[in-house]
């Protein structure tokens, strides 16, 4: 239902003009949509033959840019009103219907938002019935005279102008419909080109120059979006990108852009990730978790995957180890440490084991045995947590591990080796070098009356046992052998 035109603001023209324009346009869907109910056969195309075969869609467009001007025009004066609830519904409606009947009919199956999840299962059969016949011709067609490339650059263009003014055109855009500006930017913009001789098709953008400047343009909106709107963005077309067979470079580009997120925010991008793709999950899949994982181990394209890996994994590696991670963020960063370890050994060794187990490897190689040699000149003071080597007659104390290290070492082994089933090169990398430590430490608190923590003891237990079950026998048995 339209809102009639003395409703809305009276101060923007543009928005009196819009009103009025959307009023007919609606009222001619409802007149379709009615005598179309009324013959019972959607096949019949003679009830919709006195309907008028163009609609004023592009005057919906030129109405909203005005309107846009007129606001800014406004804020500048000090004298803007806000659009109130029915004003936005018309923007709205007016943005909804060009994207509908200029936007839609000229993208891909599977790309973008599909029409049944944009309108009632009945509205959806009537407006494709109303959009594309049965003998193959629409109804209604696009503008002859305007490109995709123009519709989606006007859109935008209303975007970059709305930054200084709340609750604007710009805002209606790019809070409900964000997903259908970057999906028609990523077709324009990023589409391959088709071999010589073949026909383009409506939706790629074949000068080089265009895509060029179109990427500037999806580059500006993507630097300007917040983390998660682009994740939901880009969550929501790579689903429906799934569910339609898109193109495969679509779903590609997609996933590109997705782990550019993850990178653009270098101290907690791996965070606002997994809090939006399984924090929100009860109970993740082990095929979400793995496609969450791939997400993030992916280097998007024309990106050095050292440097993406130096950002990314570190933060994984924090996630994995913090005690106050939530418990289904831990569980993809794990899960993501655990694939990484199967596929780039290297990279995991150097920045999660090596960091993780430093302390426990410092303390197990400097620690003296438990006694004094006079021959030497050197005594060692007992106790685990705190080792310490002193030279006799001098001042020189070194405190080689402290408690708290060791303890955030163990705690993360917990994390990392109890949840879940690790595999052999996980745990080859992580707790193989430092089983003899882990194994002593388990050996001394033990027998340390003094200090009893049963906790300690079953988690350094419980990792020891892990780690053995997981390896081959040959490898088991080498690694107690070295003890």
């Amino acid at each position: 239902m339209s809102v009639p035109k003395e409703q809305v603001t009276q101060e923007y023209a543009s928005l009196v003009q819009l009103a009025t324009d959307l009023d007919y346009v609606l009222g001619t869907l409802k007149t379709a949509t009615q005598q179309l109910s009324q013959s019972g056969v959607t096949r019949d195309i003679s009830v919709l033959a006195q309907l008028p075969k163009t609609l004023p869609i592009l005057n919906l467009l030129e109405q909203l840019e005005a309107l846009q001007t007129e606001l800014l025009v406004a804020q500048e004066r000090n004298q803007a009103t806000v659009l109130g609830l029915r004003d936005r519904k018309v923007v709205a409606q007016a943005i909804d219907i060009v994207l509908l009947f200029e936007v839609l009919p000229r993208r891909p199956r599977g790309v973008g938002v599909e029409l049944s999840k944009r309108l009632t299962s009945h509205a959806s059969s009537v407006m494709t019935s109303l959009m594309r016949l049965p003998n193959g011709r629409r109804n209604w067609e696009p503008s002859p005279q305007t490109m995709l490339s123009q519709i989606i650059e006007r859109l935008a263009a209303i975007v970059d102008r709305g930054s200084q003014v709340e609750g604007d055109v710009a805002a209606v855009l790019i809070g409900k419909y964000h997903s259908d500006i970057i999906a028609s930017l990523l077709l324009l913009a990023y589409a391959p080109l088709p071999p010589a001789g073949v026909d383009v098709p409506a939706y790629v953008e074949a000068d080089t120059e265009k895509r060029t400047q179109l990427r500037r343009v999806f580059t500006r909106i993507f630097d300007s979006s917040s983390p998660y709107l682009l994740l939901e963005t880009l969550t929501s077309l790579l689903n429906a990108a799934t569910r339609g067979r898109a193109p495969r470079w679509f779903v590609t580009v997609c996933g590109r852009f997705l782990a550019r997120v993850v990178s653009k925010y270098e101290d907690n991008g791996v965070r606002i990730c997994l809090d939006f793709l399984a924090a929100r999950d009860d109970a993740p899949s082990a095929e979400k978790l793995d496609r969450i994982a791939g997400l993030l181990l992916a280097p998007p394209s024309q990106t050095d995957a050292d440097s993406y890996w130096l950002r990314v994994v570190p933060q994984l590696r924090r996630l994995a180890c913090a005690d106050d991670t939530q418990e289904r963020v831990r569980q993809a960063a794990v899960f993501s440490l655990r694939r990484l370890a199967d596929t780039q050994i290297r990279v995991f060794e150097q920045q999660v084991a090596l960091p993780v187990v430093e302390p426990l490897r410092r303390w197990f190689v400097t620690r003296l045995s438990d006694r004094t040699s006079d021959e030497n000149g050197l005594t060692e003071t007992k106790g685990l947590s705190r080792p310490r080597i002193e030279v006799l007659g001098e001042t020189l104390t070194q405190t080689v591990a402290t408690a708290s290290e060791l303890g955030a070492t163990l705690d993360a082994l917990r994390h990392m080796v109890l949840g879940g089933v690790p595999s052999v090169q996980f745990v080859s990398a992580l707790v193989v070098p430092v089983f003899a430590p882990l194994f002593h430490w388990l050996a001394f608190a033990s027998v340390d009356d003094a200090q009893p923590n049963d906790q300690t003891q079953d988690t350094l237990r419980d990792v020891l046992i892990t780690t053995l079950s997981e390896l081959p026998a040959t490898a088991a048995t080498a690694t107690i052998l070295e003890l």
